[in-house]
């Protein structure tokens, strides 16, 4: 047996920086299944030009301006201290690909609790149509993290992200992933922040309605959150508050 051995591919290694800084968060993860129904008429409604991540976007980014301690920093050292941003920057993945290699890439859309549905979609397709490798593109800072050595990419990471209105300016304050769009019920994402939004498949299942089963479609949703910044009552507050604005969302 024989094995080929390559240089870390360059696509992966923003990645393998995040990650770096995700391992310091302690993650628990959380999990609902939100009744879909008012979801798909509203981006039927929509002619299909809503995704469900927009409207998760905007739903969350309410829910975490009503909550300062789901809007801290955790600043560490000898002396932890909390620093508590005002503005709901949401962070979305994308999946992209660089020199031939299939990658995640991530996009920040600021202040997402003063946008309606319809501009946190505009910005969500500025990042959906752009090239990873395009250098003037809206993935230039990544592209150009991904292309330092190792050691390097992880200074200029935490030289960036040392202040906590820099850090949730280019890292959200939180984060929404989704794998909607394959047979996947649900992802457990790694955050860096106070917490992120999996968002799986709609799925029709059968459901107990009034005594009676019918089928209804379910989208599961998760909620990681960083135990050192919350607690499992808080979190899960956010959750169910999450996914009441999302089975009441309003047509567009």
């Amino acid at each position: 047996m024989n094995a080929v051995v390559t240089p870390f591919p360059t696509a992966r290694r923003g990645t393998l920086t995040f990650l770096r800084d995700a391992r310091a968060t302690a993650h628990v993860h959380l999990l609902t299944d939100v009744d879909a129904t008012a979801l798909k008429a509203a981006r039927t409604s929509s002619g299909g030009k809503l995704s469900y991540a927009a409207f998760v976007v905007k739903a969350a980014a309410e829910v975490v301006a009503d909550c300062p301690p789901a809007r801290s920093v955790l600043l560490g050292g000898r002396r932890p201290r909390l620093a508590t941003v005002d503005q709901v920057h949401a962070k979305v993945l994308f999946d992209k690909s660089l020199d031939g290699t299939r990658c995640v890439a991530s996009g920040v859309v600021p202040s997402a609790q003063a946008l309606t549905v319809e501009e946190i979609q505009t910005a969500l397709d500025t990042y959906k149509d752009a090239e990873l490798d395009d250098p003037e593109g809206p993935f230039r800072n990544l592209l150009r993290v991904a292309r330092l050595p190792l050691p390097v990419a992880w200074l200029a990471y935490r030289a960036a992200t040392r202040d906590p209105v820099r850090r949730t300016g280019l890292q959200g304050v939180f984060s929404v992933t989704s794998v909607g769009h394959e047979p996947v019920r649900a992802i457990l994402p790694m955050i860096t922040g106070a917490l992120g939004y999996g968002v799986g498949r709609i799925a029709d299942v059968p459901v107990a309605v009034d005594g009676e089963v019918r089928i209804a479609p379910r989208l599961t949703l998760s909620l990681t959150f960083d135990h050192r910044l919350l607690d499992g009552a808080l979190a899960s507050d956010l959750l169910a508050r999450t996914k009441d604005r999302l089975e009441h969302v309003e047509l567009p």
